[in-house]
């Protein structure tokens, strides 16, 4: 009994993970990995195994390092089933034809540039048509619904608390001789108390426990701010007269501000300007959201209840064509725009930034976690005049980042769900080596755990 750590062990990008029996081979995620392009392009061309050695694959949740690399799988040649939850097979279609759109206009830009030097022609990573094939292999199921899976593997998935429909699992994989080996998969574990989704479940007496590590070494601030950070925020740049421009990731991140705008609107905290979702794959997916609704919390089903639909709300327009998203950043009336992307670098939120940096009455909220090298993470840093677009801009917009917005577990929390499991041998996934080594401490010394730090590529032998 094997467990081969293919993608995403040493890093937090590309997860990918193959269990391999006499009887079986599983995959577990098929993430893209995204960072510099010659590089990713080599690794997510090379799954690194042979599609068609795998009996069955169980995908976490629809973010795309951790799906975004199927469509490759099913160009390859796989064709068994896709095992995830309702909601995240909901989800994955919008995910993955939105991600063979972009890999077919890259492909097509830059082949532009080749033809005229003569060069070989360069072929998309994946297709839409390849996107389909993977999306015809989706096997839907509830939470806390057995699976048997190939080998006599007993699949149960459970609330990770992240996003919408994402999945911790719980695996019984037979032994001879010998009870069931009992392994949970924590790849992105959830906060507690975060808005719209139900806290994370506890998996508990498992065997082997192979767990995220992302904020190892770091504390969030508590998720129960994150109203009252969004209120101050957007009271004081509408005060003066001017707009909030928030860059949001089009899953979990827009559909979550959208619920805290109602609340504060609810309460009468902020004023009632217009609010703008201006991406249509947010827009899809705060549908996806709206029929989702058991797989929300108690407080949303309350307020849905008060206020009516959420997050197709009367109050928020969704800006379909481009010649609205134009009429919004040409307007100086004080407003709300939630635009893609949310690091700031592609997207409709380039052309508000460019319409809307140099003007002082402006806010641009940053809510989430910004990559080196981006424009959002150049505007966090705090400079002066970034480039849009190949021109250059003095940055004039008061620009602040809302810590309290994360979807994934701090330190403390991921050291409360490793105590509750109760494993006897730890994993650590899913983290930069400082992370996974400074969290990987803290079990040693806290709970007495054997812990390892696998690097992509490496085998672990389970008993």
């Amino acid at each position: 009994m094997k467990w081969h750590f293919l993608g995403g062990a040493d890093q937090v990008t590309g997860s990918k993970h193959i269990l391999e029996t006499d009887k079986t081979r599983l995959l577990f995620d098929c993430g893209l990995f995204q960072g510099r392009r010659k590089e990713a392009n080599e690794i997510n061309r090379n799954l690194g195994f042979e599609p068609g050695s795998i009996d069955a694959m169980v995908l976490s949740h629809a973010h795309i390092d951790h799906c975004g690399n199927i469509p490759t799988l099913a160009r390859q040649g796989y064709r068994n089933p896709i095992h995830t939850t309702t909601a995240t097979a909901d989800l994955l279609p919008i995910m993955l034809r939105d991600s063979a759109r972009i890999h077919e206009s890259d492909a097509a830009y830059l082949n532009q540039k080749t033809n005229r030097r003569g060069l070989p022609q360069i072929e998309p990573l994946y297709t839409i048509e390849d996107a389909e094939a993977a999306i015809g292999l989706i096997q839907p199921h509830r939470y806390q619904t057995p699976v048997e899976l190939p080998g006599g593997v007993s699949l149960t998935h459970v609330d990770a608390g992240h996003i919408l429909g994402a999945a911790l699992a719980r695996l019984e994989i037979p032994r001879p001789g010998q009870a069931p080996l009992r392994v949970a998969l924590v790849f992105d574990l959830g906060r507690y108390n975060l808005p719209l989704l139900n806290d994370p479940v506890q998996i508990e007496d498992v065997d082997i426990l192979i767990s995220e590590s992302t904020y190892g070494n770091r504390h969030h601030e508590d998720a129960r701010n994150e109203g009252e950070d969004l209120r101050a925020a957007v009271t004081r740049a509408l005060a003066r007269g001017g707009k909030v421009l928030i860059p949001t990731f089009a899953l979990g991140r827009a559909q979550e501000i959208i619920y805290l705008i109602a609340q504060l609107r609810e309460r009468g905290d902020i004023p009632e300007v217009p609010v703008y979702l201006d991406s249509p794959m947010a827009q899809a997916i705060s549908r996806v959201f709206e029929n989702s609704k058991t797989y929300l919390d108690e407080d949303y089903h309350a307020l849905r209840k008060r206020m009516g639909s959420i997050m197709t709300a009367k109050w928020l327009t969704f800006t379909e064509s481009v010649e609205e998203s134009k009429a919004i950043t040409s307007s100086d009336k004080p407003s709300i725009v939630l635009a893609a992307s949310g690091m700031c670098e592609h997207g409709r939120i380039l052309h508000h930034l460019k319409h809307g940096i140099e003007n002082e009455l402006n806010i641009v909220l940053l809510v989430g976690y910004q990559a080196v090298h981006t424009l959002g993470r150049r505007l966090q840093n705090g400079d002066k005049t970034v480039r849009i677009f190949g021109d250059e801009f003095a940055v004039k917009a008061e620009v602040e980042s809302l810590h309290s917005f994360s979807a994934h577990a701090d330190r403390t929390e991921l050291l409360r769900y490793v105590r509750g499991a109760r494993p006897r041998q730890v994993f650590l996934v899913h983290g930069e080596q400082d992370q996974r080594e400074s969290f990987g401490a803290l079990l040693r010394d806290e709970l007495h755990l054997d812990v390892h730090l696998p690097a992509n590529g490496e085998i672990a032998d389970f008993a």
